[in-house]
């Protein structure tokens, strides 16, 4: 897998005094109607106990500016700075919103799925927001690349 380039994203879920966040790069949309996307989330961390007790989580796309904010989330930091890598503000559920992501959802959980060593958790996006015409900061062969198109090649074509 790791000759694939994947999305960063970071998850991040509050419940109580207490929030968590986390690096993922798997993140699926799953529909239009209604919005739906799915996150898989490793059985080890605490974040999968938060998002079921909170029943919602956020997910933040990162830009090519947040380098520091995939390191943090992904454990190089200490879970209680991990939040000072960078600014954030709340959606209205109160989970947080990467200020500058690339695009970032607010989602009300649907179900969840054990697939063995993660979980899998399906989210209805409530609230939804889009940075514009950034780059985006990807993984791939085990470190970080970014992609970055400008008017003349963002757009273009559909996989579909």
């Amino acid at each position: 897998m790791s000759a694939l380039a994947f999305s960063i994203a970071v998850v991040t879920a509050r419940g109580g005094n207490e929030e968590i966040g986390r690096t993922i790069t798997s993140f699926m949309p799953l529909s239009a109607v209604p919005p739906r996307i799915m996150i898989s989330i490793d059985v080890r961390s605490r974040l999968i106990d938060l998002i079921g007790a909170s029943k919602s989580f956020s997910v933040s796309f990162l830009s090519d500016k947040h380098q520091d904010v995939g390191d943090a989330f992904a454990g190089r930091w200490l879970q209680s700075d991990r939040f000072k890598s960078a600014d954030w503000n709340f959606w209205p559920s109160g989970n947080r919103r990467l200020v500058g992501a690339v695009l970032s959802f607010d989602c009300e959980l649907t179900s969840s799925i054990d697939a063995t060593d993660h979980m899998l958790f399906v989210g209805t996006i409530v609230h939804a927001e889009a940075e514009g015409a950034v780059g985006h900061l990807l993984w791939n062969e085990r470190s970080y690349a970014t992609l970055r198109c400008d008017a003349d090649t963002c757009g273009e074509g559909s996989p579909e």
